[in-house]
Protein backbone atom coordinates (compact mmCIF):
# COMPACT_ATOMS: atom_id res chain seq x y z
CA UNK A 1 0.00 0.00 0.00
CA UNK A 2 2.77 2.22 0.81
CA UNK A 3 4.40 1.67 -2.55
CA UNK A 4 0.89 2.25 -4.22
CA UNK A 5 0.82 5.87 -2.37
CA UNK A 6 3.93 6.53 -3.53
CA UNK A 7 3.08 6.03 -6.97
CA UNK A 8 0.02 8.39 -7.14
CA UNK A 9 2.11 10.90 -5.29
CA UNK A 10 4.70 10.35 -8.20
CA UNK A 11 2.07 10.86 -10.45
CA UNK A 12 0.31 14.19 -9.34
CA UNK A 13 3.97 15.50 -8.94
CA UNK A 14 4.63 14.60 -12.32
CA UNK A 15 1.20 16.22 -13.98
CA UNK A 16 2.02 19.28 -11.76
CA UNK A 17 5.14 19.55 -13.51
CA UNK A 18 3.90 18.64 -16.80
CA UNK A 19 1.36 22.22 -16.56
CA UNK A 20 2.79 24.74 -18.67
CA UNK A 21 3.13 28.50 -17.48
CA UNK A 22 0.20 29.66 -19.20
CA UNK A 23 -1.68 26.94 -18.09
CA UNK A 24 -0.92 27.32 -14.06
CA UNK A 25 -1.74 31.05 -14.13
CA UNK A 26 -4.65 30.20 -15.86
CA UNK A 27 -5.68 27.99 -13.02
CA UNK A 28 -4.44 31.19 -10.34
CA UNK A 29 -6.61 33.08 -11.81
CA UNK A 30 -9.48 31.08 -11.68
CA UNK A 31 -8.58 29.58 -8.57
CA UNK A 32 -9.03 33.61 -7.35
CA UNK A 33 -12.55 34.18 -8.18
CA UNK A 34 -13.78 31.33 -6.68
CA UNK A 35 -12.26 32.88 -3.31
CA UNK A 36 -9.81 29.84 -3.06
CA UNK A 37 -6.59 32.37 -1.91
CA UNK A 38 -4.28 30.00 -1.01
CA UNK A 39 -4.84 27.68 -3.71
CA UNK A 40 -4.36 30.31 -5.89
CA UNK A 41 -1.20 31.98 -4.31
CA UNK A 42 0.78 28.66 -4.35
CA UNK A 43 -0.30 28.18 -8.36
CA UNK A 44 0.49 31.09 -8.98
CA UNK A 45 4.15 30.65 -7.26
CA UNK A 46 4.24 27.30 -9.13
CA UNK A 47 3.64 29.42 -12.36
CA UNK A 48 6.19 32.14 -11.62
CA UNK A 49 8.98 29.43 -10.93
CA UNK A 50 8.88 28.25 -14.62
CA UNK A 51 9.55 31.40 -16.00
CA UNK A 52 9.39 35.57 -15.41
CA UNK A 53 6.11 36.85 -15.36
CA UNK A 54 4.92 40.09 -15.60
CA UNK A 55 4.08 43.10 -13.70
CA UNK A 56 0.39 42.13 -13.97
CA UNK A 57 1.06 38.49 -13.05
CA UNK A 58 3.23 39.44 -9.86
CA UNK A 59 0.75 42.19 -8.90
CA UNK A 60 -2.19 39.49 -8.97
CA UNK A 61 0.13 36.92 -6.94
CA UNK A 62 0.55 39.31 -4.35
CA UNK A 63 -3.25 39.93 -4.28
CA UNK A 64 -3.93 36.07 -3.92
CA UNK A 65 -1.14 35.68 -1.01
CA UNK A 66 -2.13 38.83 1.21
CA UNK A 67 -5.63 37.49 0.85
CA UNK A 68 -4.55 34.28 1.91
CA UNK A 69 -2.86 35.73 4.87
CA UNK A 70 0.81 35.59 3.86
CA UNK A 71 2.11 39.26 3.97
CA UNK A 72 5.47 38.29 3.66
CA UNK A 73 5.13 36.44 0.27
CA UNK A 74 2.90 38.95 -0.44
CA UNK A 75 5.06 41.70 -0.34
CA UNK A 76 8.05 39.89 -1.90
CA UNK A 77 5.74 39.73 -5.27
CA UNK A 78 4.38 43.44 -4.80
CA UNK A 79 8.12 44.39 -4.79
CA UNK A 80 9.04 42.03 -7.89
CA UNK A 81 5.70 43.62 -9.51
CA UNK A 82 6.88 47.12 -9.09
CA UNK A 83 10.59 46.05 -10.19
CA UNK A 84 8.83 44.63 -13.68
CA UNK A 85 7.39 48.17 -13.99
CA UNK A 86 3.77 48.43 -12.11
CA UNK A 87 2.76 51.86 -12.42
CA UNK A 88 -0.87 52.08 -11.37
CA UNK A 89 -0.62 53.91 -8.19
CA UNK A 90 -4.09 55.00 -7.87
CA UNK A 91 -5.05 51.41 -7.87
CA UNK A 92 -2.61 50.14 -5.54
CA UNK A 93 -3.37 52.52 -3.06
CA UNK A 94 -7.08 51.35 -3.08
CA UNK A 95 -7.20 47.63 -3.45
CA UNK A 96 -8.72 46.10 -0.74
CA UNK A 97 -6.63 42.83 -1.65
CA UNK A 98 -3.97 44.71 -0.19
CA UNK A 99 -5.53 46.60 3.00
CA UNK A 100 -3.69 44.44 5.04
CA UNK A 101 -0.18 45.54 4.02
CA UNK A 102 -0.85 49.16 4.18
CA UNK A 103 1.06 48.67 7.79
CA UNK A 104 3.58 46.33 6.62
CA UNK A 105 7.43 47.38 6.52
CA UNK A 106 8.42 48.04 2.94
CA UNK A 107 4.99 49.69 2.08
CA UNK A 108 6.48 53.09 1.51
CA UNK A 109 8.80 51.75 -0.77
CA UNK A 110 6.81 50.13 -2.98
CA UNK A 111 4.40 53.02 -3.16
CA UNK A 112 7.74 55.30 -3.90
CA UNK A 113 8.90 52.44 -6.72
CA UNK A 114 5.21 53.07 -8.69
CA UNK A 115 5.26 56.35 -8.19
CA UNK A 116 8.59 56.33 -10.01
CA UNK A 117 7.21 54.11 -12.76
CA UNK A 118 4.81 56.25 -12.93
CA UNK A 119 6.20 59.57 -13.47
CA UNK A 120 8.62 58.03 -15.90
CA UNK A 121 5.92 56.63 -17.89
CA UNK A 122 4.04 60.23 -18.10
CA UNK A 123 7.54 62.62 -18.31
CA UNK A 124 6.58 63.26 -21.87
CA UNK A 125 2.30 63.45 -21.39
CA UNK A 126 -0.03 66.16 -22.23
CA UNK A 127 -1.20 66.43 -18.82
CA UNK A 128 -3.57 69.14 -18.71
CA UNK A 129 -5.55 67.21 -21.80
CA UNK A 130 -4.62 64.00 -19.39
CA UNK A 131 -6.93 65.34 -16.44
CA UNK A 132 -9.46 66.50 -18.60
CA UNK A 133 -10.07 62.99 -20.15
CA UNK A 134 -9.58 61.26 -17.17
CA UNK A 135 -12.51 63.67 -15.39
CA UNK A 136 -14.36 62.85 -18.59
CA UNK A 137 -13.75 59.00 -17.70
CA UNK A 138 -15.35 59.59 -13.92
CA UNK A 139 -17.80 61.30 -15.17
CA UNK A 140 -18.80 58.82 -18.02
CA UNK A 141 -18.38 56.16 -16.05
CA UNK A 142 -19.47 56.90 -11.99
CA UNK A 143 -23.69 56.63 -12.39
CA UNK A 144 -23.47 53.56 -14.90
CA UNK A 145 -21.23 51.46 -11.90
CA UNK A 146 -24.13 51.84 -9.78
CA UNK A 147 -26.86 50.93 -11.85
CA UNK A 148 -27.23 47.67 -10.40
CA UNK A 149 -27.41 48.64 -6.86
CA UNK A 150 -29.98 51.27 -8.08
CA UNK A 151 -31.80 49.10 -9.98
CA UNK A 152 -31.99 46.65 -7.33
CA UNK A 153 -33.40 49.56 -4.76
CA UNK A 154 -35.76 50.83 -7.03
CA UNK A 155 -36.86 48.69 -8.87
CA UNK A 156 -36.76 48.51 -13.43
CA UNK A 157 -39.17 50.80 -14.97
CA UNK A 158 -39.61 52.98 -11.62
CA UNK A 159 -39.33 56.92 -11.46
CA UNK A 160 -36.44 56.86 -9.89
CA UNK A 161 -34.88 54.56 -12.56
CA UNK A 162 -35.77 56.96 -14.90
CA UNK A 163 -34.61 59.62 -13.59
CA UNK A 164 -31.34 57.82 -12.74
CA UNK A 165 -31.19 57.54 -16.72
CA UNK A 166 -32.41 60.93 -17.27
CA UNK A 167 -29.14 62.51 -15.59
CA UNK A 168 -26.93 59.83 -17.52
CA UNK A 169 -28.06 61.06 -20.54
CA UNK A 170 -27.68 64.38 -19.90
CA UNK A 171 -23.89 63.94 -18.67
CA UNK A 172 -23.46 62.17 -21.96
CA UNK A 173 -24.37 65.09 -23.80
CA UNK A 174 -22.12 67.50 -21.93
CA UNK A 175 -19.20 64.69 -22.33
CA UNK A 176 -20.05 64.43 -26.03
CA UNK A 177 -19.84 68.44 -26.62
CA UNK A 178 -16.20 68.29 -24.70
CA UNK A 179 -15.11 64.89 -26.83
CA UNK A 180 -16.37 66.12 -29.98
CA UNK A 181 -14.02 69.54 -29.73
CA UNK A 182 -11.00 67.71 -28.29
CA UNK A 183 -11.15 65.53 -31.62
CA UNK A 184 -11.59 68.32 -33.90
CA UNK A 185 -8.42 70.09 -32.25
CA UNK A 186 -6.16 66.91 -31.56
CA UNK A 187 -7.40 63.92 -33.12
CA UNK A 188 -7.81 60.90 -31.30
CA UNK A 189 -5.35 60.90 -28.72
CA UNK A 190 -3.42 57.99 -28.26
CA UNK A 191 -1.50 56.14 -24.91
CA UNK A 192 1.53 57.25 -25.40
CA UNK A 193 0.02 61.39 -25.33
CA UNK A 194 -2.38 60.99 -22.44
CA UNK A 195 -2.51 57.53 -21.31
CA UNK A 196 -4.57 54.48 -21.05
CA UNK A 197 -7.43 56.04 -18.76
CA UNK A 198 -7.92 59.34 -20.58
CA UNK A 199 -7.32 57.34 -24.01
CA UNK A 200 -10.46 54.90 -23.32
CA UNK A 201 -12.36 58.06 -22.22
CA UNK A 202 -12.43 59.32 -26.24
CA UNK A 203 -14.08 55.89 -26.67
CA UNK A 204 -16.66 55.39 -23.60
CA UNK A 205 -17.94 58.69 -24.74
CA UNK A 206 -17.94 57.86 -28.51
CA UNK A 207 -19.34 54.17 -27.69
CA UNK A 208 -22.63 55.89 -25.67
CA UNK A 209 -22.98 58.49 -28.55
CA UNK A 210 -26.15 58.46 -31.17
CA UNK A 211 -25.20 56.28 -34.06
CA UNK A 212 -24.01 59.12 -36.76
CA UNK A 213 -21.68 60.55 -34.45
CA UNK A 214 -20.12 56.64 -33.79
CA UNK A 215 -20.25 56.45 -37.78
CA UNK A 216 -18.19 59.86 -37.77
CA UNK A 217 -15.38 59.17 -35.46
CA UNK A 218 -14.87 55.20 -36.34
CA UNK A 219 -12.28 55.88 -38.69
CA UNK A 220 -10.12 58.11 -35.77
CA UNK A 221 -10.19 55.03 -33.81
CA UNK A 222 -9.74 52.68 -36.15
CA UNK A 223 -6.65 54.74 -37.02
CA UNK A 224 -5.53 55.19 -33.27
CA UNK A 225 -5.59 51.19 -33.32
CA UNK A 226 -3.52 50.98 -36.62
CA UNK A 227 -0.55 52.67 -35.03
CA UNK A 228 -0.71 51.20 -31.81
CA UNK A 229 -2.17 53.54 -29.60
CA UNK A 230 -5.69 52.61 -28.98
CA UNK A 231 -7.23 49.17 -28.11
CA UNK A 232 -8.11 46.77 -30.77
CA UNK A 233 -11.10 45.63 -28.49
CA UNK A 234 -12.41 49.07 -28.49
CA UNK A 235 -12.63 49.56 -31.95
CA UNK A 236 -14.45 45.78 -32.12
CA UNK A 237 -16.88 47.04 -29.78
CA UNK A 238 -17.61 49.94 -31.35
CA UNK A 239 -17.50 48.30 -34.81
CA UNK A 240 -20.00 45.52 -33.12
CA UNK A 241 -22.51 48.36 -31.63
CA UNK A 242 -22.31 50.56 -35.15
CA UNK A 243 -23.61 47.39 -37.09
CA UNK A 244 -26.24 46.82 -34.08
CA UNK A 245 -27.94 49.82 -34.55
CA UNK A 246 -28.18 49.46 -38.32
CA UNK A 247 -29.95 46.16 -37.66
CA UNK A 248 -27.02 44.01 -39.31
CA UNK A 249 -24.92 40.85 -37.39
CA UNK A 250 -22.36 42.07 -35.49
CA UNK A 251 -18.54 40.89 -36.36
CA UNK A 252 -17.17 40.36 -32.20
CA UNK A 253 -19.97 39.45 -30.78
CA UNK A 254 -19.91 41.67 -27.81
CA UNK A 255 -23.15 42.93 -27.74
CA UNK A 256 -25.64 41.27 -25.80
CA UNK A 257 -29.59 42.05 -25.61
CA UNK A 258 -32.56 40.97 -24.14
CA UNK A 259 -34.58 37.95 -25.30
CA UNK A 260 -38.41 39.22 -25.68
CA UNK A 261 -39.46 35.79 -25.68
CA UNK A 262 -37.66 34.49 -21.88
CA UNK A 263 -36.45 37.22 -20.81
CA UNK A 264 -33.27 36.54 -20.62
CA UNK A 265 -29.72 37.60 -22.41
CA UNK A 266 -28.57 36.77 -25.03
CA UNK A 267 -25.89 37.38 -28.03
CA UNK A 268 -27.11 39.81 -30.57
CA UNK A 269 -26.67 37.55 -34.13
CA UNK A 270 -23.38 37.07 -35.29
CA UNK A 271 -22.21 36.92 -39.25
CA UNK A 272 -20.28 33.23 -39.63
CA UNK A 273 -20.53 32.67 -35.71
CA UNK A 274 -18.64 29.54 -36.31
CA UNK A 275 -15.28 32.01 -36.54
CA UNK A 276 -16.33 34.19 -34.06
CA UNK A 277 -13.12 33.45 -31.53
CA UNK A 278 -10.82 33.66 -34.48
CA UNK A 279 -11.99 37.16 -35.21
CA UNK A 280 -12.19 37.93 -31.38
CA UNK A 281 -8.50 36.71 -30.70
CA UNK A 282 -7.48 39.15 -33.92
CA UNK A 283 -7.92 42.34 -32.05
CA UNK A 284 -7.09 41.03 -28.50
CA UNK A 285 -10.70 39.80 -27.04
CA UNK A 286 -10.80 36.18 -25.15
CA UNK A 287 -12.73 33.25 -26.22
CA UNK A 288 -16.33 34.28 -26.21
CA UNK A 289 -17.83 31.48 -23.79
CA UNK A 290 -15.96 33.37 -21.16
CA UNK A 291 -17.04 36.44 -22.29
CA UNK A 292 -20.81 35.75 -22.50
CA UNK A 293 -20.35 33.65 -19.26
CA UNK A 294 -20.97 36.40 -16.94
CA UNK A 295 -24.82 37.07 -17.99
CA UNK A 296 -25.39 32.88 -17.80
CA UNK A 297 -25.26 32.45 -21.42
CA UNK A 298 -24.07 29.15 -22.94
CA UNK A 299 -22.00 28.93 -26.08
CA UNK A 300 -22.56 25.89 -28.13
CA UNK A 301 -21.53 26.61 -31.85
CA UNK A 302 -17.99 24.93 -32.30
CA UNK A 303 -15.16 27.08 -34.06
CA UNK A 304 -13.14 26.88 -36.49
CA UNK A 305 -10.57 28.58 -37.70
CA UNK A 306 -10.36 30.18 -41.89
CA UNK A 307 -6.43 29.78 -42.74
CA UNK A 308 -5.14 33.18 -43.57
Amino acid sequence: MKTLHTLIFCLIISFVQAQTFEELIQQADQMYKEENYSGSAETYHEALKLKEGSAYQYYNAACSYALSGNKGQAMEYLNRSADKGWMNIKHLKRDKDLATLHAEPGWMEVLEKVQANLDVYEKDFDKPLKAKLENIYVRDQTLRQLYNEAEEKFGEGSDEMNYFWQLVSEQDSINELEVVKILAERGWVGRSQVGGQANMALWLVIQHAPLEMQEKYLPLLKASVMEGESQGSHLAMLEDRILMFSQKPQTYGSQIVPDEATGKMKVYEIWEPEYVNQRRKEVGLGPIEDYISRWGIEWTIEQKEKLQ
